[in-house]
């Protein structure tokens, strides 16, 4: 290894405007700790003090806020958590949320309304992912997240910012916590200063029809994914200069994007996948070609002619394996009744099971793709280095 990849200890522990965004993706949000720990290893003392998180990103950004110690430390704690995990320390899968006909079963008779009225909101029952949130966290599931709050008054950590989508309204819900944050508003979103609860991480992490909501404030809150239309604008308000994004989403290349990934009519889990990946992934890509043009334009101007406006520093690491077709290699390892519904759906027929990789938290996935994250730190460490370091550098979208 060359000097110019030795470690640096003390490198930047004091960038108060440098922000880490976490995307969702389910148990894809394991690749993230990947890239946490290949960080870490050059920089295990980096702080970044404004944290964005969003559905399943949510849980990790809130660890990574929470947590008193080093990123190195952080990080192998997530590291740690996330390879103990299996299916059954996340969800509970019963057959009789699936009856199409619950409901009519349920009117012959009482006892069957009382069993319809007690099943889960969601294809699953998450009680076993509020359970192991309060064990890791130390805190009930409604009651203060500690070390936030401790954290915010060290100067460690000046905002975490989680988003939910509120039911009623149909408004993405930016929660913060932090000093100092902008309180920007528009008709489809609503910025709500808070105390994180566990409570927060499952509404934001509450994929829809698969995993129930969440009450918050007296409503109904899921996925804070499904809206966010600009995944990037939180960090952009809570005062971020640099941002450092952690997709999920693989990025294809034109020949891969021109490939059919399956034959015949598309069974019902290729049509879930691209859902999936068009509320949950691709919108991150277009958020990040809106920055670099905007950054372009304002980078042509004089200082003065800006409005105020500043360029903003990005760098977007995300997964150079298509974590959906790796998930088919490890659909074996699913919960039998999990492996027989996405059997059903036709994950055999395509060979990009992107709804199935939501899914697959087994630790021969979670730890394969912990290892590709960290490889990836690897492949743009020059990348990495320069942009820890401040240096004047174009947006980069691709990984």
């Amino acid at each position: 290894m060359t000097a110019a990849f030795e470690r640096q200890d003390d490198a930047q522990d004091t960038s108060s405007d440098l922000a880490v965004m976490l995307t969702g993706g389910g148990a894809r949000a394991a690749y993230q700790v990947g890239l946490l720990k290949g960080i870490a290893r050059y920089f295990p003392h980096l702080r970044f003090e404004i944290i964005v998180g969003v559905s399943a990103g949510a849980i990790n950004a809130a660890y990574l806020a929470a947590y008193r110690g080093t990123l190195a430390e952080k990080a192998a704690h997530l590291a740690d958590m996330w390879c103990e995990l299996n299916c059954d320390s996340i969800y509970q899968f019963d057959w009789k949320v699936l009856l199409p006909f619950r409901t009519a079963l349920a009117s012959i008779s009482p006892k069957k309304l009382r069993l319809a009225q007690s099943q889960p909101h969601g294809m699953v029952d998450t009680t076993p992912l509020r359970d192991l949130l309060s064990r890791v966290l130390h805190v009930a599931p409604d009651r203060e997240i500690p070390g936030i709050a401790e954290n915010i008054a060290s100067g460690d950590l000046s905002a975490l910012a989680l988003m939910t989508l509120d039911y009623s309204t149909g408004q993405t819900v930016r929660w913060v916590q932090g000093r100092v944050y902008d309180t920007y508003e528009g008709p489809n979103r609503r910025v709500a200063p808070t105390r994180f609860t566990v409570n927060h991480l499952l509404a934001s992490a509450a994929l829809p029809f698969v995993f129930p909501a969440v009450r918050l404030d007296g409503e109904w809150h899921g996925d804070g994914g499904i809206r966010l239309a600009a995944p990037l604008s939180p960090a952009v308000h809570l005062g971020a200069r640099r941002i450092l994004a952690m997709s999920t989403g693989y990025q294809r290349t034109p020949a891969e994007a021109s490939t059919p990934v399956v034959s015949g009519y598309p069974p019902a889990a290729q049509i879930l996948g691209q859902l999936v990946n068009a509320v949950f992934l691709d919108v991150i890509d277009e958020d990040v070609a809106r920055m670099e043009r905007m950054n372009d334009l304002l980078n042509k101007m004089a200082p003065h002619e800006r409005d105020g406006l500043k360029p903003i520093d990005l760098l977007v690491l995300r997964p150079s394996v298509d974590l959906g077709k790796l998930a088919g290699e490890y659909e074996r390892y699913l919960p039998r009744k999990l492996k027989l519904l996405v059997r059903a759906l036709g994950a055999k027929e395509t060979e990009s099971p992107d709804f199935v990789s939501l899914l697959m938290f087994e630790p021969a996935y979670t730890k394969r793709i912990i290892e590709i994250g960290e490889a990836d730190v690897e492949a743009r460490l020059p990348e990495l280095q320069a942009f820890l370091a401040g240096e004047p550098r174009l947006v980069a979208a691709t990984g």
